[in-house]
């Protein structure tokens, strides 16, 4: 089952005003934050798309595909509903963002958010450390899941394509924090309009498209 389901990638922002971020933003500021301040202060910049965003996409629609037909044991769980690709957005939060998958029970909503990553090998037995800028994504989920579906949530799942193993992460009120922190940073940097410090980690910086923008890296 989907809900409503515009493309992320087609929404246009407004130069003159704050725009509404997305969730994946979140995860892009833990890599580098200039990411956002070209993405929101720079939006016609011309840049090749990363292969590797058209290959997790693929991987997201292949782990969907499969969802639907297995049970809801790799999440603990043995009853439940099942939305796939759930649009969500908030105007207090200036949020928006696709939830790959959230299961409804009795009790409780739960986000449930697809990585593949090539940095593991699929033959392992067990799902990667959850990185802690997935942890925000999920959690910016579960806020906006509580504003648009006024329940509370209290956990949500990193789901790893590669092992089909489900790893549990608890939306704590120091995750909750954090997603409005980086909200708050990603706000001062469209306002301001002022290219934040590169990432001290330059390594990144060797295969990323926005190299070439930046001249002091």
């Amino acid at each position: 089952m989907s809900l409503h389901l515009p493309d992320p990638l087609a929404i246009r922002y407004s130069p003159f005003a704050t725009p509404m971020f997305r969730v994946f933003d979140l995860k892009q500021m833990g890599y580098c934050p200039r990411l956002a301040y070209y993405a929101y202060c720079l939006p016609n910049l011309t840049i090749a798309r990363p292969p590797l965003v058209s290959l997790g996409a693929r991987s997201g629609q292949a782990a969907e595909a499969l969802e639907h037909r297995r049970s809801l044991r790799a999440y603990g769980l043995r009853e439940g509903k099942r939305y796939f690709q759930v649009w969500l957005e908030s105007e207090s939060l200036d949020l928006c963002g696709q939830l790959d998958l959230l299961i409804e029970t009795p009790d409780e909503l739960i986000p449930v958010d697809f990585k593949d990553s090539l940095e593991h090998s699929p033959g392992r037995r067990v799902p990667p450390t959850v990185y802690r800028g997935w942890a925000i994504q999920l959690a910016a989920y579960a806020l906006l899941l509580e504003q648009t579906w006024d329940r509370p949530v209290r956990r949500g799942f990193i789901y790893y394509i590669p092992t089909r193993r489900a790893r549990q992460v608890e939306i704590t009120d120091a995750l909750r924090d954090e997603v409005r922190a980086v909200l708050a940073q990603m706000r001062a940097i469209v306002e301001r309009e002022v290219m934040p410090p590169p990432t001290p980690y330059r390594a990144r910086c060797r295969d990323c498209e926005f190299r070439r923008f930046c001249n002091d890296v």
